[in-house]
């Protein structure tokens, strides 16, 4: 992946796609849902504890959910959001209208929030139309071309085309990150994957 360069003109459209790494990454909580749901379950209910199998039905829910969130953006091809000199469209993959497009003019204000939930964070683009209601449209690091852009800077560059910039300049912005997950806890989480699906895939074909 290339980097932007520190004042590098970024001309309209600019279209912002999912990463890479977040794609990879949530097709593989997606091969989870093989033995949580052939293994997982079955083993909750000989226990008879009901919490835990709601919980596996939770995860199995929310797993699948962002799987087909995923797939259904990238069959589709299309920017999940585009920013012009005129407004935003944003890509709504399970709503109609699926591109919603809002023109500047119908913005009051446009900023950032960052929430947390279960040690997990979850940054949100806040736009606030004139008239509606108020949009918080989750994102993650997005693709620009061959650059990754974090949270942040994504919002700054949708901040400056509302604010009526002719020419986008590319800032960096540092984010502090809450440090969760140590590098040694991600591999032993990629690790865990690779296990459970390597055990659904030996009983499989056994």
């Amino acid at each position: 992946m290339q980097k932007l360069k520190k004042g590098q003109v970024l001309k309209y459209p600019i279209d912002l796609y999912l990463s890479k790494k977040n794609i990879a990454l949530m097709l593989a909580l997606g091969m989870l849902l093989f033995p949580l749901f052939f293994y997982g379950i079955p083993w909750a209910q000989e226990k008879n504890d009901w919490l835990f199998l709601m919980s596996i039905w939770f995860f199995i829910v929310l797993i699948f959910f962002g799987v087909i969130v995923v797939l259904l953006t990238l069959i589709k091809g299309k920017p999940v959001l585009q920013i012009t000199d005129t407004g935003i469209t944003l890509l709504q993959v399970i709503r109609r209208p699926q591109q919603r497009y809002l023109s500047w003019q119908d913005i009051e204000c446009i900023g950032i929030d960052c929430r947390v939930v279960k040690h997990h964070e979850i940054w949100l683009l806040v736009i606030q139309p004139k008239q509606g209601k108020l949009i918080q449209l989750p994102i993650k690091p997005m693709r620009y071309k061959d650059a990754i852009l974090n949270e942040m800077e994504v919002v700054h560059l949708v901040q400056l085309a509302f604010e009526g910039q002719s020419a986008i300049h590319y800032k960096p912005i540092e984010m502090e990150r809450m440090k969760l997950l140590t590098p040694r806890m991600k591999w032993l989480i990629l690790a865990l994957i690779l296990i459970c699906l390597a055990v659904y895939l030996f009983l499989l074909f056994k």
